[in-house]
């Protein structure tokens, strides 16, 4: 008998499929160790007692600590910002799209400025302008009238100072969703005599109410993590939410790792109850209808009549309120050489920058290691979310889609609950990670994936295919249709991914705060400036808040030239 040759194809087609194996299987090992294993160790550590395994830990925060009252403060504060933002950025959304309102441009760059620039940022500002005793406003006021109206650190400030900041996810989410709406139905309902504001809140809302909804929970648990904020104007006034108890029990000395864990836990749990609330209500809101047609009319911009100048006033107040006004004063907080309540224009100089550059023994590693985090970060992230992507978008392998759900997770988890499981993961092994740059920088990429991951899968999903294909069928195999087709293809994705993923490095307090263990050596430019703030040396936070933004305009000015020469 004479053995007949396998065809070519099939006997190479084997060594692929198991490089295609060994990779998946890398990529889940990574993801295991960037999401997964910190959230197991959270559990164990708040479970763990010195009598074994219980609720003890559970028990002393209802005992001692005042727990009732936290949970109460964290809840009144997320809805209460996540409300405020809805508010205004569905407001500045449907003006936007369907309307004649001016300023529109205005209005689009002042969200993505308000998304990209850290929420610090707004509350030092803020605190200079209304706080209670020392505020200009109030001291201005109380030279004028005899009253101080204004308390910025109060529940209320920082309700309003996080708003200003989660309004611009709202308007971007939304924004986006109406674009992608059919007008004619709209148009259909103006033709039928319906008046503007009853279109909008009949036709336009529901239309987009998934997408409303997802901002809506979205925005609370952003605000659940945010400790900038209420760190700034919440501590000062004894206000404690999640994030500012979590943070005293891992300062404390000795530090109370254990129950940190309960409450993170509790964090987590909270978080993901109002997720399965926000699938329930999508689900429910999608069997209650549908849109049948494709890709259907852009809507007609609604005149505004007699209201537009008020609605133009307000495109421009938002803009004064949430960036304008807080870049400026921040600036001149970085030239006044006086604390608070000055406005001299004698009083200014470069002295806080001549501090925080020349004189600062440990800026420029400082510095350094801003940028090594970022660069660490953004190469994690863009490694690993492409591989998911590919997986769940390019082939059919077991397991793809619990491979996804890995990445995606933590979207759901509030930022300071994930630094806690990843502080009990990895404060004692021997790995030694903890206190270095890289666990930081695992740490940031870990909560960067579920955007890159969502960014760089609508990419692939964008590709046709027979481009792929007709590779393919000249012979190329997986990894040469990878780099001279499908990421080529990918390209403006990625460098928007890459980015988006930077920005949040290079302005990200709450990681390298809580994982940095205090020493310069891991230090980076926002924990400088919160330290700075902490010791009342607000002309120097200020100066170096600047710095950082133009180290951010130098690095990125130049990349968005490239992007718009790649597009």
């Amino acid at each position: 008998m004479v053995a007949i040759p396998a065809p070519a194809d099939a006997t190479s087609r084997l060594p692929r499929q198991l490089g295609l194996c060994i990779l998946f299987g890398a990529t889940a090992a990574v993801l295991l160790v960037l999401t997964v294993y910190p959230m197991i160790w959270l559990l164990i550590g708040s479970l763990h007692g010195k009598s074994g395994y219980g609720f003890s830990h559970f028990l002393e925060l209802r005992e001692k600590f005042a727990f009732t009252s936290i949970l109460v403060n964290s809840w009144v504060f997320a809805v209460g910002s996540a409300g405020l933002a809805l508010l205004v950025g569905i407001t500045l959304a449907v003006l936007v799209s369907r309307t004649d309102v001016p300023f529109k441009r205005l209005a689009r760059m002042t969200a993505i400025l308000a998304f990209v620039s850290p929420p610090w940022l707004t509350a030092m500002a803020y605190v200079y302008i209304a706080s209670p005793n020392a505020g200009f406003a109030n001291l201005l006021l109380d030279q004028l009238f005899g009253v101080k109206p204004f308390n910025i650190q109060s529940m209320g400030g920082m309700i309003f100072v996080t708003a200003l900041f989660l309004y611009s996810f709202v308007f971007l989410t939304v924004e986006a969703a109406l674009a992608s709406v059919d007008g004619s139905f709209e148009e259909a309902a103006r033709v039928s005599g319906a008046r503007p504001f009853t279109v909008v809140r009949t036709v336009t809302l529901p239309l987009v109410a998934p997408a409303v909804v997802s901002a809506a929970a979205f925005s609370v648990i952003i605000a659940w993590g945010l400790f900038a904020v209420p760190a700034i104007l919440g501590m000062p006034a004894r206000i404690y939410v999640f994030s500012t108890q979590l943070y005293l029990f891992l300062n404390a000395f000795p530090p109370r790792l254990e129950l940190a864990a309960a409450m993170g836990v509790i964090f987590v749990a909270t978080a993901l109850v109002v997720g399965l609330l926000v699938r329930l209500a999508r689900r429910q809101r999608g069997r209650s209808f549908a849109v049948l047609a494709g890709k259907g009319m852009k809507a007609a911009a609604m005149p505004l009549g007699r209201w537009r100048p008020a609605w133009a006033a307000f495109v421009v107040l938002v803009t004064v309120v949430a960036v304008a006004g807080p870049y400026v004063v921040v600036l001149w907080m970085s030239l006044n050489a006086q604390s608070f309540g000055g406005f001299s224009f004698a009083s200014l100089s470069f002295a806080n920058f001549h501090y925080v550059i020349f004189e600062y023994f440990a800026f420029w590693r400082i510095t350094g290691n801003s940028l090594t985090i970022a660069a660490m970060e953004v190469a994690i992230v863009l490694l690993v979310a492409t591989l998911v992507s590919y997986f769940v978008r390019r082939t059919n392998l077991p397991g793809r889609t619990l491979l996804q759900g890995a990445a995606m997770y933590t979207i759901l988890v509030p930022s300071v609950a994930f630094l806690t499981a990843v502080m009990w993961a990895w404060i004692g092994s021997a790995a030694g990670l903890y206190g270095g740059l890289l666990l930081i920088a695992m740490t940031q990429a870990a909560r960067s994936l579920p955007i890159a991951t969502r960014n760089i899968g609508d990419g692939f999903g964008q590709i046709d295919r027979s481009l792929e294909e007709a590779a393919s069928i000249c012979g190329a195999g997986r990894a040469r249709i990878a780099a001279t087709v499908t990421l080529p293809l990918l390209r403006p994705v990625l460098f928007a991914t890459f980015t988006l993923v930077a920005l949040s490095a290079l302005r990200d307090l709450n990681t390298p705060l809580f994982l940095g263990g205090g020493s310069t050596r891991s230090m980076t430019l926002p924990v400088l400036i919160f330290q700075l703030w902490s010791e009342t040396r607000t002309g120097e936070a200020a100066a170096l808040t600047i710095v950082l933004l133009l180290i951010t305009l130098a690095l990125f000015l130049p990349l968005s030239r490239a992007f718009r020469r790649i597009h």
